[in-house]
């Protein structure tokens, strides 16, 4: 009887040991905190994007496990009009001790007078997205010229 006891309390220590040692999250506490500082600007190259790396899930956590962004372009100044995925860029400096602390993207692929607007949707290594960036308008200008969004680009 001893014996039988000793097992099922063994039993008992170790089927509680098991799995996550955290309590599950709901999925909208896991996406990454949405982009609010993305800026663009008219360059010889095409237009660049910059953004600053999101740090924290929605519910102010520490985000770990970014895994990359997804970049959207809509054509024109009309506000109804519908984004594309231009690039999905990935991010591979999760281990490291220093990270990027801000991205850059040039879309090369503009047209000379052309209006674009622009967001960025971050996601997770699990594929939790974010909500979509703040938008930024950029006209494109002739070669030569440069055009600045009215969103300036903070670098630190």
């Amino acid at each position: 009887m001893r014996s039988v006891c000793l097992v099922a309390a063994v039993g008992i220590m170790f089927g509680s040991a098991c799995g996550r040692k955290a309590l599950p999250r709901p999925p909208e506490n896991v996406v990454p905190r949405q982009i609010t500082d993305l800026s663009g600007t008219d360059t010889t190259q095409g237009i660049q994007l910059s953004w600053s790396r999101p740090v924290t899930y929605a519910d102010g956590s520490h985000m770990p496990d970014l895994g990359g962004f997804i970049v959207e372009r809509a054509v024109g100044d009309d506000a109804r009009a519908a984004f594309q995925r231009i690039s999905s860029l990935d991010v591979s400096d999760r281990d490291r001790l220093r990270q990027i602390k801000r991205f850059r993207y040039v879309d090369q692929n503009t047209e000379v007078g052309t209006a674009y607007r622009y967001r960025v949707v971050s996601f997770t290594i699990d594929r939790y997205f974010s909500a979509p960036s703040n938008t930024v308008p950029v006209t494109r200008a002739a070669a030569g010229e440069n055009t600045h969004a009215s969103f300036p680009t903070t670098e630190r």
